[in-house]
C-alpha cells in the first residue's frame, strides 16, 4: 500500500514524524502486525521529549 502523506517528510517535523513511524514500524510492530501499546506509549513519550515537550508536566496543553 502507498502512503498519500498529507505532510512534507522533507521538513525537520515531517522528519520527525516519519522517524517515530519507522521506529515503530522496526522495533515495536509485531509479525501479526500489531503494535504492543505499552512500548508504543514509550516510543510516543520519549519522541515527545525529543521534541522538547515534558510528557511529565501537569499543565495544560500546549496552546498554538
Amino acid at each position: 500500500m502507498a502512503h498519500n502523506l498529507k505532510f512534507d517528510p522533507t521538513s525537520p517535523e515531517g522528519a520527525e514524524i516519519v522517524a517515530l513511524f519507522n521506529g515503530i514500524k522496526e522495533d515495536i510492530e509485531d509479525a501479526d502486525g500489531g503494535w504492543n501499546g505499552a512500548d508504543t506509549v514509550d516510543a510516543l513519550c520519549d519522541w515527545f521529549t525529543r521534541l522538547g515537550i515534558d510528557v511529565s508536566d501537569d499543565s495544560e496543553p500546549i496552546e498554538l
